[in-house]
């Protein structure tokens, strides 16, 4: 599968939002901002909402959603903990002119930590990732990896409403729904897998399963899926896409140019376009796929 640069010079991409109209959106992690690719390959900057925008979903108002992880401290071109002037992670809204409004930065009380990815559902909340900061001033804190953990949390967007809904997970990362709707998918970063929540109501869901393991060295991070069920997963470190039927079977892994592949997202004219990041080189990457990918809501 052949990989075609879309645009470059970004500072840690990642987080994709494709539009209807050809362009993308994109936040940059060190960057501290928003940036949209036009169809015609431009680049031009949204907003600056500083901290560390994470991830990104188009809302049921079309305003764009943030998870920020409240800005890292950076080593060798890698995140490595927070940032020195780091307040708290938030969940941010951001319009098309700009405009940034935090909407979430705790909850029961307690702040967020790195909040990272996020996914609507159909009746317009979300769900969003919260692992644990990594500090490297706190050897104990630091740990092993399995002692990163984090929660998954259920939200509003008009900020009117947020619990948390699963805890104790190791590394929670990226995040999405299967094709019904029925399943909630959860990667674990440092556990190397998929887990899949069974949904029994908006924001309740019941035990997990495990969905799929990634091959050693790869560990996941953002992913998509397409119409028929696949799940595309971003594996940094092993430097691909690996691809899981809808039955978390694995099938195939698409190798990258850069290492330290971030996300993906498809979009295009027939949604068959699928749109990486390419953190580490700064850029973000195409390949074309052979089935549409999945609509997510709130566009359903």
């Amino acid at each position: 599968m052949h990989e075609t640069l879309l645009a470059s010079g970004f500072e840690f991409p990642e987080g994709p939002v494709c539009d209807p109209d050809g362009s993308v959106y994109v936040v940059e992690i060190r960057g501290e901002r928003i940036s949209r690719i036009a169809p015609d390959g431009s680049v031009s900057v949204v907003a600056r909402p500083g901290g560390g925008p994470n991830g990104a979903a188009r809302g049921p108002d079309g305003a764009l959603y943030v998870t920020n992880n409240g800005g890292f401290a950076w080593r060798d071109g890698r995140p490595v903990g927070p940032a020195t002037d780091y307040e708290t992670a938030r969940i941010e809204r951001i319009t098309a002119d700009g405009h940034v409004q935090r909407l979430y930065d705790s909850c029961d009380g307690a702040h967020f930590s790195a909040v990272n990815d996020l996914v609507f559902d159909e009746v317009g909340n979300f769900y969003f990732t919260d692992p644990m900061h990594r500090d490297p001033h706190n050897p104990e804190r630091m740990g092993t990896p399995t002692k990163r953990r984090g929660s998954v949390y259920y939200a509003a967007p008009d900020g009117s409403m947020v619990r948390r809904v699963v805890t104790d997970l190791q590394h929670p990362n990226g995040i999405g729904l299967t094709v019904d709707g029925k399943t909630l998918l959860v990667a674990q970063t440092f556990a190397g897998d998929l887990l899949a929540f069974p949904i029994t109501a908006p924001g309740e869901l019941g035990a997990p399963r495990l969905f799929g393991q990634l091959p050693q060295g790869y560990y996941p991070d953002g992913f998509c899926l397409d119409e028929e069920g696949y799940v595309l997963v971003a594996g940094p470190i092993g430097g691909g896409i690996v691809v899981f039927d809808s039955n978390g079977k694995l099938v195939e892994t698409i190798q990258c140019a850069d290492k330290m592949v971030t996300n993906c997202a498809f979009g295009g004219p027939n949604r068959s376009t699928l749109y990486v990041t390419e953190s580490g080189l700064g850029q973000v990457v195409t390949f074309e796929w052979p089935r549409p990918g999945l609509v997510l809501w709130p566009d359903r």
